[in-house]
């Protein structure tokens, strides 16, 4: 009986060949082949995608998109859209992982796939970030987002403008993932609010807080984004860690929020005090204790409102649970807020005489 071999253990094959034999990707394939042939194995099933690719596959394919799109501009019928359909979803199979392909050369179903094509060609691939950017790709993307009622769409669109911020490709130093961010948060912000206001369920609100977190790359657009439903969206989503995480990053008020939970959950709770201090909670009171200290170092007018709110009782109540932990860095702040402190010293003299 014939043993079929997987795509899995071809590639593993072929993975082999190259690493351990400083193999051409064109040589390892040869050599698996042969290897499973002199095996007597059945490869009928493995997919050479690769070879696809630099055997025309690419062109054949967009030669075939434009012969049916010039047949649709002429006669608008249904076989021919499914046709145009097919062929871009063949084209987002083939560029899955060969973004290189890319070259220079509706209706829902084409747009969709159409959107899944320029998502691959983003992946790893600065050039290709580029060029969609040269052809005003933002203004398209901002067409598509004004499109109600279509979640399939949205959420196409949603990826390829995160993408397209990508800074992934090793092959490019200095690529401009800013620029693009700074400009598609420029054209994108505010359509991205008012859906974010009307989507605060699962898995839209998900999508727009990821995309909205990647275009914020400048004080301006962060200022701009503060009245976005960010807590409704958290309050809507409060049993969903995955949103309300996303939700915090962006919230301008998630510190205080945060600190103000932790008092209130881990009161007179020792269960919740260690999760908390499992996960982190330590650092951020550490962090808080070191920005007091920044804050205040060269602004002591600032020391009597801390003192208003009761700071050094809460930091000395700190020091006593982790004084082993950073008991230094509360120390320093007390010291800075001009509390009573008391510093331990770290070496004593002993009197001895030293040699000149």
């Amino acid at each position: 009986m014939v043993r079929v071999i997987t795509q899995e253990t071809y590639d593993e094959v072929v993975q082999e060949n190259i690493a351990e034999f400083d193999m051409t990707p064109d040589e390892a394939i040869q050599e698996a082949l042969a290897q499973f042939e002199a095996q007597t194995e059945c490869n009928k099933d493995i997919a050479r995608r690769v070879r696809a690719g630099k055997d025309g596959a690419y062109k054949l394919l967009l030669d075939l998109l434009y012969t049916k799109c010039g047949v649709l501009q002429q006669e608008l019928m249904e076989r021919d859209r499914k046709m145009i359909e097919s062929v871009l979803y063949a084209l987002v199979a083939l560029m899955d992982g060969q973004p290189d392909l890319l070259d220079a050369r509706g209706n829902e179903d084409v747009i969709l796939a159409t959107l899944k094509w320029t998502s691959n060609c983003c992946v790893k691939h600065e050039m290709n970030r580029q060029k969609l950017f040269a052809k005003n790709i933002p203004e398209n993307l901002k067409l598509l987002l004004n499109v109600t009622g279509n979640e399939k769409l949205l959420l196409e669109t949603l990826l390829v403008i995160r993408r397209l911020t990508l800074d992934d490709d090793i092959r490019h130093e200095f690529g401009k993932a800013h620029e693009h961010a700074r400009e598609l948060g420029a054209m994108m912000l505010e359509p991205i609010k008012n859906l974010l206001k009307e989507n605060l369920d699962p898995p839209l609100v998900s999508e727009l807080l990821v995309s909205l977190s990647s275009v914020l790359v400048r004080n301006e657009l962060c200022a701009a984004a503060r009245d976005c439903a960010l807590l409704d969206a958290m309050a809507r989503n409060y049993e969903r860690a995955a949103v309300v995480q996303q939700a915090s990053k962006l919230s301008a008020t998630t510190a205080a929020l945060v600190l103000k939970s932790i008092a209130a959950l881990t009161l007179r709770e020792p269960t919740h005090s260690t999760a908390f201090f499992e996960n982190g909670a330590p650092d951020a009171i550490k962090n808080a204790c070191w920005a007091i200290r920044n804050m205040v170092a060269r602004s002591r007018e600032q020391n009597p409102k801390y003192h208003e709110l009761g700071i050094e009782s809460l930091l000395n109540a700190a020091y006593e649970k982790f004084h082993e932990d950073f008991g230094f860095d509360i120390k320093s702040a007390l010291r800075d807020l001009e509390c009573d402190v008391k510093f331990d010293e770290q070496w004593t003299g002993k009197g001895v005489q030293m040699d000149e």
